[in-house]
Order: structure tokens, then C-alpha cells, then sequence
């Protein structure tokens, strides 16, 4: 079986990802900056990487600069049940001044390490009994980053980035949710989990 932390293989890189969407707020480089640097260290990533022109990933300096002139920083993270995978972060800054910063899993990483993703999908009953660690996994994460760099609002899920926006809430998530989320309520964070 091929190791699901191994950032140079493609196979790892296929499909999409499971996200923790972060809606930083307005357009502001020292905010991602530092949101990025606090996503690093809640995450407990190992190493900075970003892709060279030949195709495989190098070590880079884990920036705003860098991750806007290469487009995704990765390293190597250990899901809730230990095992060590592939991720990334990239950023989404919007015309209209909104910045997001998306921390992810590949699809193809999450495959290999949690093999019931593969087999039940990202959506329904069965898929909760897989992505409830995962999502617990990431909410932590996103209330580590919370602590330390306030945002609008997280999104957890498969490719949930965009899905919504923080104004569109209004602080009311939905009673059904495929993904889950993480609303600010003051100084304190809530977290609504997918519950389908």
C-alpha cells in the first residue's frame, strides 16, 4: 500500500479535498499572513512545501508570498487516528475583498488513509460514521486558529469552499447540514456538525 504522506506522489493529488474553509475577512495581507502561520501550528503541519517548475515540492518558506506566488503550500499531518497524510492550504481572495484561507486533505490522500471514504462516499448516513473524527479533527483546529486570529466564519467538509459566506448566514446555519460549521458567537466559537 503507498504511503498517504508522501507529498511527491500524484496519486495522493487526485480529486478534491476535505476542507476547513476559513472566511478570514476583508482583503488584508498581514491577516492571512498571520491566520496562515496559526493554521500551520494548529494543524501541527510538517514542513512547507510548494510545487518547482519540474513538478515535485521543495521546501519553501511557510508565507503569504509564497503561498501566493506558488499557488498551495503543503506538508504532512496526522489525521484523529494517527495516521500521517498529505495537506495543503490555499488561498481565495476575492474581488469583492473577502479573503478565504482553505486548509485540505487531498481526496486521493484521504483514500488511502481512511479507505471508507472510497467506499461510502462524502454524503449520506454511512459517510458520518468516517467523517465525524475528521470533521471533530478540524473543528480543533479551527478553534486553535479562532483563538489566536479571529475569522468570519469555517466551513468543514468536501470542497465546501464558496459554498456560503458569513454575510448570507447572518449567524444562522441551517437545521440540515452536509457540512459542518464553525460560527463566531463573540469571544467563543460554536460548532454545528454535519448531520448528514
Amino acid at each position: 500500500m503507498a504511503d498517504a504522506s508522501d507529498l511527491q506522489d500524484e496519486a495522493m493529488w487526485l480529486g478534491g479535498g476535505y476542507q476547513l474553509a476559513i472566511e478570514v475577512g476583508e482583503r488584508d495581507d498581514d491577516r492571512l499572513q498571520a491566520t496562515l502561520v496559526a493554521l500551520w501550528r494548529a494543524a501541527g503541519v510538517d514542513g512547507c512545501r510548494a510545487r518547482g517548475d519540474g513538478g515535485g515540492f521543495s521546501a519553501v518558506p511557510c508565507t503569504r508570498t509564497q503561498l501566493e506566488a506558488t499557488g498551495l503550500l503543503a506538508g504532512v499531518a496526522a489525521l484523529p487516528r494517527g495516521t500521517r497524510v498529505v495537506c495543503a492550504a490555499r488561498a481565495v481572495r476575492h474581488d469583492s475583498g473577502t479573503d478565504w484561507l482553505v486548509f485540505f486533505v487531498p481526496t486521493g490522500a484521504l483514500e488511502r488513509a481512511e479507505p471508507r471514504s472510497a467506499a461510502f462516499g462524502f454524503r449520506g448516513g454511512d459517510s458520518l460514521l468516517w467523517r465525524r473524527p475528521l470533521d471533530r479533527w478540524l473543528a480543533e483546529i479551527g478553534r486553535q486558529l479562532y483563538a489566536a486570529v479571529p475569522f468570519r466564519l469555517g466551513l468543514i467538509g468536501p470542497d465546501v469552499v464558496g459554498m456560503t459566506a458569513a454575510w448570507k448566514l447572518a449567524g444562522t446555519v441551517p437545521p440540515e447540514r452536509w457540512a459542518g460549521y464553525l460560527v463566531p458567537t463573540g469571544a467563543d466559537l460554536a460548532y454545528y456538525c454535519a448531520d448528514r
